[in-house]
């Protein structure tokens, strides 16, 4: 079964357009009103204060259903793919707070965390479903 997919959404909304998706922290409002809009869920996500992909996992657990039996690896998510599909609203908006704190302190958990989440897209993607992830980004803007 293939979910509804939506578009992205434009300037000024996302800083980029490519990924990983940017979002300045004073347009995180309006992201969500227009993935709110076009039928998508929203869940907003922590990880600032991470130190290993287990708090990672973790604040992901916070805010999305997994199985019981999943650990809290990269590797875990992956084996509970299909569960993760039947379980999660879709289509589905992350949207990532923190990565800026997390590549100051912690900069190779930043691009681990990046990637793992990519990858999970791109998984959910290929099986027809859509979850995007955004990070929450602080920079001055333009």
């Amino acid at each position: 079964m293939v979910a509804d997919w939506f578009d992205l959404p434009g300037p000024p909304i996302l800083e980029e357009r490519a990924e990983p998706w940017l979002v300045h922290s004073s347009q995180v409002s309006n992201l969500h009103k227009y993935l709110v809009s076009v039928g998508a869920s929203v869940v907003e996500v922590r990880i600032g204060n991470a130190r290993s992909v287990v708090d990672v996992v973790g604040a992901l657990k916070e805010v999305l259903e997994f199985p019981r039996w999943c650990g809290s690896g990269w590797d875990s998510i992956d084996d509970a793919f299909e569960e993760l599909r039947a379980a999660w609203p879709l289509p589905l908006g992350i949207v990532v707070r923190g990565l800026p704190e997390l590549l100051a302190g912690w900069p190779h958990l930043a691009l681990e965390t990046v990637l793992g989440l990519s990858r999970l897209s791109k998984g959910f993607g290929v099986e027809g479903d859509q979850v995007l992830v955004f990070y929450v980004s602080d920079r001055p803007e333009t």
